[in-house]
């Protein structure tokens, strides 16, 4: 019997956890998209709790900023490496190829 409460309680453990996570994404999200990167928490000192919530929130839209910077950063150089590999081929392979390839692509 207590071998099945232990299982219920991890369970319901996990649960609430992840309840958590996906109220705080979306806090995150929610902050990101209405405040943007530039979001600046306010503290109370009456409300530890809450103040506590919003340097919470702000570290993380401060994360999704960065890490969305990074993503831009990153799939920006792949459009430029793309379009010096395509200037490349078109560069060294005979006019043939460069018609067989504009009918086909372009």
């Amino acid at each position: 019997m207590t071998a099945m409460l232990q299982i219920l309680f991890w369970v319901a453990l996990k649960l609430l956890l992840i309840a958590f996570g996906l109220l705080y994404a979306g806090l995150v999200l929610m902050t990101y998209r209405t405040d943007g990167p530039h979001y600046q928490p306010r503290f109370d000192r009456r409300d530890p709790a809450r103040s506590a919530e919003r340097l919470l929130v702000w570290l993380g839209a401060k994360t999704l900023a960065g890490v969305l910077r990074l993503g831009r950063a990153f799939f920006t150089l792949l459009a430029e490496t793309s379009a010096d590999l395509g200037e490349e081929y078109v560069r060294r392979h005979p006019h043939g190829a460069l018609a067989t390839f504009r009918s086909r692509f372009l």
